[in-house]
């Protein structure tokens, strides 16, 4: 028996030993790229390379350039974006070409053809260029069935020399592209979504009839042909002599025209070559995607994945290459940096030009402005205009100040600051971010549960003379107390002066910020404030402020409150405390003034104080800057197409997901997507209905007086004229 356990130990050591030497290296997998299962198949048997889960590949090169990760698949727009921070530290070791197209050394080129003409022989290739005017453009479109972005799209009208960008200030950046392309090619055909709001991309068709001219059904702003993503409708459109350029897909133009002798490439440059040429001569080149490592691990590295990848005889090798070769060929490359790779394409993104004022985006922390530096270089990379900075500051409070005085343009707030943005800021909403269903802002009111069936609170009408515990002044708790008491006919609906009102239905609170400045346009009376404080401070607490110096802040304080007994009955949000208490402790007062029928936090949504999104954007609403508004708007839902939750996306970024790790950042994670103010989503008219029901008041005492004090006043010399 002992020397069978001397031998397993052996054996156990000698297996130690044999992992110890043995070297693995990580391979960085997006999680909506690579799945789990396809992990654990590359790590079985004798393997090499285990798997590091990333959120997106923006994540996989900071784990690279960290040396936490040592190899990823990447594509030629993820290169762009990667390039911008990390120049030196990733290589790209092997290119990755479709099996059926190994000999073409881009995944794709866009090209411009023109007719063949016998007179452009004897004109200088600026002159042809010009020629161009008022001749009518052929674009195959926007569509989100091809994979081909703004930046790419627009590439030929962006860049064509002899029609510089001209940028009017009273119009909106997709007005002034549209202007340029009507002012320039006189009519054309470019179908397709141009702004990202139908009913604004609506109104630019009706004023701008030009650009779908060309078309075979104008008033669709179509071609007929939809098949390929609109290029064989393009080239249609040129073969038919509606316009004398279209802007299109070399394979496109190999497949349709092959080497028609009636017609030409027109190069940047002006110059001219037959289809038949063996070195066509692209306006845009995307390299295929890679393999590329940390620079450390580059030449031991790229022998190795040739071997597992080229000469695969184990299952975990198979697994590796299906997940990285899958339906292309490993073609290795030379020692080159990224920024040599890309050749064919704008290196620099700073560079590119767009109409528009910046926009300038408040963040909060390094970590938030780190993200917001990634996905304002991707929206360059996109084509999405305006420009987007990001602006670092302190807080949510000091983003206010920072947009109301013009510093910055927007910041993205939990709702619970929706209304202090608003009524203390005097901001507005851009666009409410769509929440997951299940992960709504619901405010509910809670007592604790007696040792007998005693209620010390039974209805609405009970908590005259109680303690209330609320997690901050002015959030979305206060302002649904405020509803449902109101409702309930506890306070006056002919007052707006809510903290008076609390203040005098209430013997004490904690109101967190209330006696803050950040919380209030004016001053609070402070006989008023320091009765809605009276319960934050105690012994070992002094603190009202809405911050992590008061025991009773937030959710988790206002919980905290009721646990201590300082509080009769707290006002919470439900998702942030769910996992802090112990559910059969405490029972619900519904919104209608009843006892939920059990206690525990199973209600149904009907006896919430509120049920509400939980983010939007908000911004300055002068009506002076309309123009930046709409522009912003545009933006903002773009990026949301390129970085959100696209059907089958691989994006460079995740906008709504963690970022390196954390989350939470610019946006919060329970955003599904971007909706517009005018939304009838149920959560969304449900929060503007409570924003503007606090507003009503059928006649708050000072707005009487003042009204009163006017008559009189006018009363007073409509008599003086008539004596005199």
């Amino acid at each position: 028996m002992g020397n069978l356990v001397w031998v397993i130990l052996l054996v156990a050591a000698a297996h130690a030993q044999d992992l110890e030497k043995r070297h693995f290296y990580k391979f960085c997998a997006p999680v909506d790229v690579v799945t789990e299962s396809s992990c654990i198949a590359v790590q079985r048997g004798n393997s090499e390379v285990s798997c590091l889960s990333v959120s997106d590949s923006s994540e996989c090169a900071i784990r690279l350039a960290e040396g936490k990760a040592d190899f990823g698949v990447f594509n030629a727009e993820e290169l762009l974006l990667i390039n911008q921070f990390y120049p030196s530290d990733i290589e790209p070791i092997i290119q990755l070409r479709h099996r059926t197209k190994q000999l073409e050394e881009f995944e794709f080129q866009m090209v411009a053809v023109i007719p063949t003409d016998p007179t452009f022989i004897h004109i200088t290739p600026r002159e042809r260029l010009e020629r161009l005017k008022d001749n009518g453009f052929c674009h195959p479109g926007f569509s989100q069935s091809q994979w081909l972005n703004d930046y790419i799209l627009k590439y030929f009208e962006n860049t064509l020399s002899v029609n510089p960008l001209q940028c009017q200030d009273n119009v909106t950046v997709i007005e002034n592209e549209i202007i340029n392309l009507k002012n320039f090619f006189g009519k054309a055909c470019r179908p397709g979504e141009w702004a990202s709001n139908k009913s604004i991309d609506q109104e630019l068709k009706e004023k701008y009839p030009e650009l779908c001219a060309l078309c075979d059904d104008t008033a669709a702003c179509s071609y007929d042909n939809k098949q390929h993503h609109g290029h064989f409708g393009a080239l249609q459109c040129l073969t038919q002599s509606r316009g004398k350029v279209a802007y299109v897909a070399l394979h496109y133009v190999q497949k349709y025209l092959q080497t028609n002798e009636s017609y030409q490439f027109l190069c940047p440059d002006g110059s001219i070559l037959p289809l038949s040429t063996s070195n066509p001569c692209a306006w845009l080149q995307q390299p295929w995607s890679v393999v590329a490592v940390r620079k450390e691990v580059a030449h031991s590295l790229k022998e190795k994945l040739s071997n597992w990848l080229y000469k695969s005889n184990s299952d975990w090798t198979k697994s590796l290459s299906r997940i990285i070769q899958e339906d292309s060929k490993g073609v290795d490359l030379t020692k080159m940096t990224i920024a040599a790779y890309l050749k064919g394409r704008e290196i620099d993104v700073e560079n590119i030009k767009t109409c528009g004022k910046t926009i300038r985006w408040c963040t909060i922390g390094d970590s938030e402005t780190n993200k917001c530096k990634w996905v304002a270089k991707a929206a360059k990379a996109l084509g999405v205009a305006p420009s987007i900075s990001c602006i670092m500051s302190n807080s949510t409070f000091q983003c206010f100040r920072d947009i109301k005085e013009n510093r910055t343009d927007i910041i993205v707030i939990d709702s619970n600051y929706g209304y202090l943005a608003r009524k203390v800021y005097n901001l507005s909403t851009i666009l409410y971010s769509e929440t997951e269903m299940d992960k709504n802002s619901v405010t509910f009111a809670m007592i604790r549960e007696p040792k007998e069936d005693n209620y010390l609170i039974k209805n609405f009408q009970d908590l005259n003379d109680k303690k209330a515990c609320f997690p901050e002044y002015g959030g979305l708790s206060w302002l649904s107390f405020i509803n449902a008491a109101r409702q309930n006919n506890i306070i006056s609906s002919k007052s707006c002066d809510y903290p008076l009102l609390v203040s005098e239905l209430f013997s004490g609170a904690c109101t967190p910020g209330i006696e803050d400045f950040d919380h209030s346009s004016i001053a609070i009376p402070s006989n008023v404030s320091s009765k809605l404080c009276s319960a934050c401070k105690n012994q070992n607490d002094s603190s009202c402020a809405a911050n992590e110096t008061n025991r009773y802040y937030g959710d988790k304080g206002a919980i905290q409150c009721l646990i201590d007994e300082t509080g009769d009955i707290a006002f919470i949000e439900t998702t942030n405390i769910f996992t802090i208490i112990e559910p059969n402790k405490y029972r619900i007062l519904c919104k209608n003034g009843s006892l939920a029928q059990q206690s525990g936090l199973n209600f149904d949504e009907q006896c919430a104080l509120s049920v509400t999104i939980d983010s939007e954007i908000v911004g300055r609403k002068k009506d002076d800057e309309e123009i930046s508004r709409t522009d912003t708007i545009l933006a903002l839902l773009k990026l949301e197409d390129w970085l959100g939750y696209r059907v089958n996306a691989r994006r460079s970024i995740h906008i709504y997901g963690p970022f390196n790790g954390e989350r939470n950042l610019l946006f919060k994670d329970s955003s599904v997507g971007l909706i517009s103010t005018s939304s009838t989503k149920e959560s969304v008219v449900a929060y503007k209905e409570l924003l503007d029901n606090i507003e009503k008041c059928s006649g708050s005492s000072l707005a009487t007086a003042n009204l009163i004090f006017i008559s009189l006043v006018a009363l007073y010399h409509l008599l003086s004229s008539h004596v005199h």
